[in-house]
């Protein structure tokens, strides 16, 4: 005889994203050495975290700031990503004259209080930074502890952009997929959970991308992101 049910009540899961933290400030010339500190710099708080309708076992947050600017001589940007003081990351990009860049760093496992900041300088003395953006994602979602398996799962259409969510039906499976579907019986992986995002976990992670172009490039760093997951608990000790 099971005293305990076989099923839990049936949960929903529903993401609620932040909207992403932009500004634009009368360009900035870059300095030809590396700065002391960072130019761009912004600390976690909780209310930039991704909202979850339940209190999941596990979740692990992405932070994306991105860094855009001009070069009007044609040179090198350098960048240093720092996290709470240290470096995470440095490299370069050699900028056409007259063209616009655009970087996307990605923090990958940052939790409230962290302190996080792009470091920016250039080989030539005509060149700016203007625009700053922040906002974080969240990944490798396992809802419950145990009962860990789920059952009669139902996940809604992604929302965003720029490729597909990675679904770990279980540690051997995974599917990249960004239309609804549903799964009779889902094992979340034990390293990543549910699901990856794609920039700044999947790949990317502690990583960055550059963009440059004659015109102002988009956004380094949308992702397709979970809207909603239904489910129940299913034990099967």
């Amino acid at each position: 005889m099971r005293v305990t049910p076989l099923l839990t009540s049936r949960k929903v899961l529903t993401f609620t994203y932040p909207a992403n933290l932009e500004t634009q400030i009368t360009p900035e010339t870059l300095p030809t050495t590396e700065p002391t500190n960072p130019q761009i710099t912004y600390t976690v708080a909780q209310e930039d975290l991704v909202g979850l309708s339940l209190t999941v076992f596990k979740r692990v947050e992405v932070a994306i700031l991105n860094a855009s600017g001009q070069f009007i001589t044609a040179g090198t940007l350098y960048w240093k990503m720092m996290k709470n003081g240290s470096p995470v990351v440095s490299s370069s990009s050699s900028v056409s004259a007259n063209y616009y860049y655009r970087l996307g760093c990605y923090f990958y496992n940052v939790a409230v209080g962290d302190v996080l900041g792009i470091k920016l300088w250039s080989s030539v003395a005509d060149s700016n930074w203007d625009i700053k953006t922040y906002w974080t994602n969240v990944t490798r979602v396992t809802p419950l502890d145990k009962p860990r398996n789920l059952y009669n799962v139902a996940v809604a259409a992604a929302t965003g952009s720029n490729g597909s969510l990675t679904w770990y039906l279980d540690d051997n499976f995974y599917r990249v997929f960004s239309a609804a579907f549903t799964i009779l019986l889902w094992t979340p992986a034990t390293t990543y959970g549910m699901f990856r995002v794609s920039r700044g976990d999947n790949i990317y992670s502690n990583q960055f991308e550059i963009t440059k172009a004659a015109t102002r490039p988009g956004l380094q760093g949308l992702n397709y992101v979970p809207s909603q997951i239904v489910f129940r608990g299913l034990r099967i000790d």
